[in-house]
């Protein structure tokens, strides 16, 4: 065990990702921090500098991905990466970041996300890369680290990319691996989302929702979609939400009933929509499935 509890899995090791270890140019060598997991899951990249709508599909991308029983593979980068892992913790789903520096406190990259690895850690999640320990920043280093978040899995969902995107590396990178490639749609005039709208046109699938990538992937586990649901913790506030729906109630009148305003709520609400607990009648009045909550 090395500084900072990382540990180095050789390609040999059985702990080593069995999907890692079938492309073409797995690392021989990978130094993991946190707890590696023999889980799901979907890479999600794309551009540092995403906007709102970026923003909010990996927010519903993630979620149902989630209630699905799927972790999430980003590369803890500016933009959506950030967005994509911090959406999981929020709903306690596992994250794997990969990153192209070494994973020691001290060689984080970029140093913004050096919190954000720490919580990944603290919530059991885990930081790979095949860089040592103090393994520092280059350019050089981020197209190598791109086959990684590729080969962890066997979807890669590209959000919000110009036509010079890295994410663009990881998701030609996936197709050269025979994984499955999906693009979320963005505004025809929308700098931003060039680069995915020429993904779509080469080949990759239109992702739209959650659905999408399990159609993709021909995914189809009710038990283990039903399994990751039930272990989806509730926040204080999912519980605040969820005890003052006794009965059918508009979300303007649950926001004065908690004393909380509507996009917090409206948050809370479609977690709970996730993991099962509530549903949306006509309009924005919303009913509780399920009385019994978690302990």
């Amino acid at each position: 065990m090395l500084q900072n509890n990382i540990d180095k899995i050789h390609f040999d090791d059985e702990r080593y990702p069995p999907l890692l270890r079938q492309i073409s140019q797995p690392p021989k060598d990978l130094y993991v921090r946190g707890i590696l997991k023999d889980q799901p899951c979907v890479s999600i990249v794309g551009t540092r500098r995403s906007t709102p709508y970026g923003k909010r599909a990996v927010r519903e991308l993630v979620h149902g991905l989630a209630s699905a029983g799927f972790g999430v593979v980003s590369g803890l980068a500016l933009g959506i990466d950030g967005e994509a892992h911090r959406a999981a913790l929020e709903v306690g789903a596992y994250t794997i970041a990969v990153l192209g520096t070494g994973i020691d406190d001290a060689s984080i990259y970029p140093r913004e996300h050096l919190g954000l690895a720490r919580e990944i850690i603290k919530q059991n999640g885990t930081l790979i890369s095949e860089a040592n320990p103090g393994g520092r920043s280059f350019k050089y280093v981020f197209p190598r680290r791109n086959r990684i978040i590729a080969g962890l899995t066997t979807a890669t969902i590209v959000i919000e990319a110009n036509e010079k995107s890295g994410s663009l590396i990881t998701a030609r990178l996936a197709m050269e691996e025979n994984r499955e490639v999906l693009a979320v749609p963005g505004n025809i005039w929308s700098q931003v989302s060039t680069g995915c709208h020429k993904l779509i046109k080469l080949g990759a699938k239109i992702c739209t929702n959650a659905q999408d990538v399990l159609d993709a992937m021909h995914f189809d586990q009710p038990e283990l979609i039903n399994n990751a649901r039930a272990s989806l913790p509730l926040t204080a506030n999912d519980r605040l939400v969820l005890e003052a729906l006794t009965e059918p109630t508009h979300i303007d009148d649950l926001c004065v009933k908690i004393q909380q305003n509507a996009p917090i709520v409206s948050a809370s609400l479609s977690l709970l929509e996730i993991k099962g607990y509530v549903a949306q009648l006509s309009g924005q009045t919303w009913i509780q499935t399920h009385t019994k909550l978690q302990k």
